[in-house]
């Protein structure tokens, strides 16, 4: 009987073990396909990025506007792409979630409500979008992303990062103004598309969206 019981605590442990170092083995991949796109974006940023080449050449230099643009595309995916890795096994708390969760599931809905706009003076339309927030993200928080899925995203996202770094190169070797600034239009636009039509990035994106917009509520949850 002893002998059973051992044999099945084993089991039990290991069926346990297993999905944690799945899941911690998938993270460290996440990280580590991200830590080379990071790196180049990064290095690009470093010396104040496309803008900053554009800037730096005078044939260029109207064009500025058209390399801000970009930059900001290349840094929004490396956002999104270190979201996705922290967020493999279920959507990260944040502060909008850390100060409404506990009161609105230890209060109810319509007590919440009340102290919010009662106690506080917020307006019942603001407080009525962080119960909605509170209802999606106790829906759909132990969501698991596919990691097949995460890893197609990542080979893409590199291919954009690359494109990005090559027309920053281009900046500085070449004279072609037309050509480079249609390119980068063109990588603009595709960045775009990349976050609208990827699976993963546009869920990331759809989670990131649902967090209301509520600077004076985490002031608050300061002050407490």
């Amino acid at each position: 009987m002893k002998k059973l019981l051992k044999s099945f605590s084993i089991f039990f442990f290991i069926i346990i073990l297993i999905p944690v170092h799945a899941a911690q083995a998938n993270s460290q991949t996440c990280f580590a396909l991200l830590q080379p796109i990071d790196n180049q974006v990064a290095s690009v940023k470093a010396q104040g990025g496309a803008w900053e080449a554009f800037e730096k050449r005078s044939s260029f230099r109207d064009h500025s506007t058209v390399a801000l643009h970009l930059d900001q595309k290349a840094i929004a995916l490396i956002y999104t792409l270190d979201y996705i890795c922290n967020a493999l096994n279920s959507i990260p708390t944040n502060d909008i979630s850390n100060y409404i969760l506990p009161m609105w599931r230890e209060r109810g809905e319509k007590e919440f409500i009340k102290y919010q706009t009662d106690g506080y003076g917020y307006a019942v339309e603001e407080v009525l979008t962080w119960v909605e927030y509170a209802k999606y993200f106790e829906k759909n928080h132990k969501r698991k992303l596919d990691f097949d899925k995460v890893q197609e995203t990542m080979k893409n996202a590199e291919s954009f990062v690359n494109r990005f770094v090559g027309i920053v190169k281009k900046v500085r070797q070449t004279n072609k103004v037309k050509e480079v600034v249609e390119e980068s239009k063109i990588l603009i636009a595709d960045f775009a598309k990349f976050h609208k039509e990827d699976p993963i990035l546009k869920q990331a994106d759809d989670e990131n969206t649902a967090i209301p917009h509520a600077s004076t509520l985490t002031e608050s949850a300061d002050e407490m």
